[in-house]
């Protein structure tokens, strides 16, 4: 495994997954619409309380919901673990900036002229090497030993 590739790609698609808490809710929130009870009438509801015209399609919406809410959690822990390391590898001596220049990188995009006159630095060269120190405590500490044999 490539550790500092995947540690880029946690940060490049850190805005996606963002997105993508959205768009899960957005579908959460449509197919318990699709599944909640027609009336609330004792002689309108059937058994389960759950509309739908046949059994197979109650059961497939509910497994969606499932995948969904799945889906949101597991990407949830993801955010709250990058957002951590980068908390964390902030907070060493002499690696504050990491965040910020991390962030600007990969999730803003930034252009690297503008990342070195934000950060203090006259030319772009200095921000390429402090960015390379910053992936690379930012895998070791996302991905732990086996980003430390890799390197």
């Amino acid at each position: 495994m490539d550790c500092i590739k995947e540690a880029e790609n946690y940060l490049r698609y850190y805005r996606e997954l963002h997105q993508s808490i959205e768009h899960a809710d957005y579908m959460i929130s449509k197919l318990m619409y699709k599944t909640a009870p027609n009336d609330m009438s004792a002689v309108s509801m059937d058994i389960t309380g759950i509309r739908a015209g046949n059994p197979c399609n109650t059961l497939n919406q509910m497994y969606q919901l499932q995948m969904w809410q799945e889906m949101k959690e597991r990407t949830l822990e993801e955010i709250a673990k990058v957002d951590n390391v980068l908390d964390a590898i902030s907070q060493d001596t002499g690696c504050e900036i990491y965040r910020n220049l991390l962030y600007m990188w990969y999730v803003e995009k930034k252009v690297k002229d503008e990342i070195a006159e934000e950060l203090g630095y006259s030319h772009k060269q200095s921000v390429y090497e402090l960015r390379n120190k910053a992936i690379t405590k930012f895998a070791v500490a996302l991905f732990g030993i086996v980003a430390l044999e890799a390197i």
